[in-house]
């Protein structure tokens, strides 16, 4: 067999007892002097015959000799690869500094030339949250952007519920308020007419935390309104009786909401308004608490369009004893209400009740946002019907959105609200066009 040379190395390899009989051409003369430096087989630097790691890169120079046979195919030194001096010891050097590479993802920094985890699979990138949506330069720090100083937008800025296709809605910040302080909370089943619950509220701008008592108000009376009511002895006077019963017991539930929203002794509790309407089976009911609206807006040109129930305000105050409406409402006092619900709202929180049977039209819940700037309910009938005709396809959701765009073309002083659902009558599909004659239309006798 060939002897491999392995100069400077500690531990050479035993040679076998022939092999020493009968050097080959390649075997060293017995009284060959050591090599006096070791050169490193990284970089070449030249290193004292006793060091064990290159002094320029810290390469090993002391690496085990291999058994025989063990070099890797292709290796100077393999079997069956001719070895020329010194290529081997080059060959087992590089290869004591191969990288030892772990699971995808487990890679460590200490291994020999790693460069950062690469995934198994391409990640798609992911947008940057904290990026300032207004300047698109700077990020969001402690709240704000720390190149233009704007805040992330706030979520309740601007709202889109739609629950189903028949129904839906947009609770909007408006345009000279710092916040929202209105909310809405709707629910509906599949089927048109169905049933479906509409509620609206809106916080009182002087009371500490309002937009918190919105909320808190609107989500606790839609959990007691989802509940289907009772049909007693299953005549209309009986539904409507549980029906009323159940709008008066959201109330109370929504107002224990308000007065535990905020546990602090504040000089101005956390305070709001209150309006919803439910339908079921083409039947809607109808109650509320301050100036939010209910409205029922018939496509039939021959029924009138109304606003069911009435406000508990100073302007409402004043219409009952004459005052023309457009004076009443646009007064200095006109949105002081009467009524609210909060800790220190007044001892009868009764709803004012409607019920009214269902033919093909709109319903609409809203805030005074809105109707500050259209109150009327044959004016707003006009607007709506304007507003859905302008639109490829007059959704729920996008018929509110366009009466937003109304209220914020005109201003937009308030935040502003406005739910619909689309009635069509009794077994009737969810068209925008009469397709019935009109109804009588139903009140209860607490309709004041």
């Amino acid at each position: 067999m060939t002897h491999i040379p392995t100069t400077g190395a500690p531990h050479p390899a035993p040679v076998p007892a022939d092999a020493a009989s009968d050097p080959g051409p390649a075997a060293a003369p017995a009284s060959a002097t050591p090599t006096a430096s070791r050169d490193c087989p990284v970089c070449g630097t030249a290193n004292p015959a006793e060091s064990s790691f290159c002094e320029a890169c810290g390469a090993d120079l002391v690496v085990a000799p291999r058994a025989a046979g063990s070099q890797p195919p292709g290796v100077a030194g393999a079997p069956g690869t001719p070895a020329a001096p010194g290529q081997v010891e080059e060959a087992a050097v590089l290869a004591s500094a191969t990288p030892q590479t772990a699971p995808a993802g487990e890679e460590s920094p200490l291994d020999v030339g790693w460069t950062g985890a690469v995934p198994s699979a391409a990640v798609a990138p992911v947008d940057d949250e904290l990026t300032c949506h207004a300047c698109g330069q700077g990020r969001i720090v402690d709240g704000y952007c720390d190149h233009c100083g704007t805040p992330p937008p706030n979520p309740r800025d601007h709202l889109v519920e739609s629950p189903t296709s028949w129904v839906g809605g947009v609770c909007d910040i408006g345009r000279r308020h710092a916040r929202n302080e209105d909310a809405m909370s709707l629910s509906a089943a599949e089927a048109p007419g169905s049933r479906a619950v509409l509620v609206v509220c809106d916080g009182v701008s002087m009371a500490t935390d309002s937009h918190i008592a919105s909320l808190a108000a609107a989500k606790a009376a839609r959990a007691v309104l989802d509940q289907p009511f009772p049909k007693g002895a299953g005549t209309p006077d009986a539904w409507a009786a549980g029906a009323g019963r159940a709008l008066t017991g959201a109330v109370a539930r929504a107002n224990e909401a308000v007065a535990a929203a905020v546990v602090e002794d504040v000089p101005n509790p956390p305070s709001c308004t209150f309006v919803a309407a439910v339908v079921e089976d083409d039947v809607i009911v109808a109650g509320n608490v301050g100036d939010s609206r209910v409205y029922w807006l018939p496509d039939a040109a021959d029924e009138p369009a109304r606003q069911l129930g009435r406000d508990d305000s100073f302007a409402q105050e004043q219409m009952a004893a004459g005052v023309p409406r457009q004076e009443a409402e646009t007064g200095p006092h006109a949105h002081s209400i009467t009524r609210w619900l909060g800790r220190d709202a007044p001892d009868d929180l009764t709803p004012h009740l409607t019920t009214v049977t269902a033919t093909p039209g709109w319903l609409m819940v809203c805030s005074d946002g809105l109707w500050n700037y259209c109150s009327e309910a044959e004016a707003l009938r006009t607007l709506l019907h304007e507003a859905a005709g302008r639109l490829e396809e007059p959704t729920p959701t996008a018929v509110a959105q366009a009466l937003v765009d109304f209220a914020n073309e005109q201003g937009g002083r308030d935040n502003i609200t406005v739910a619909l659902a689309r009635l069509a009558g009794r077994g009737s599909s969810t068209t925008s066009e009469a397709t019935a004659p009109a109804a009588p239309v139903e009140g209860d006798p607490t309709d004041g």
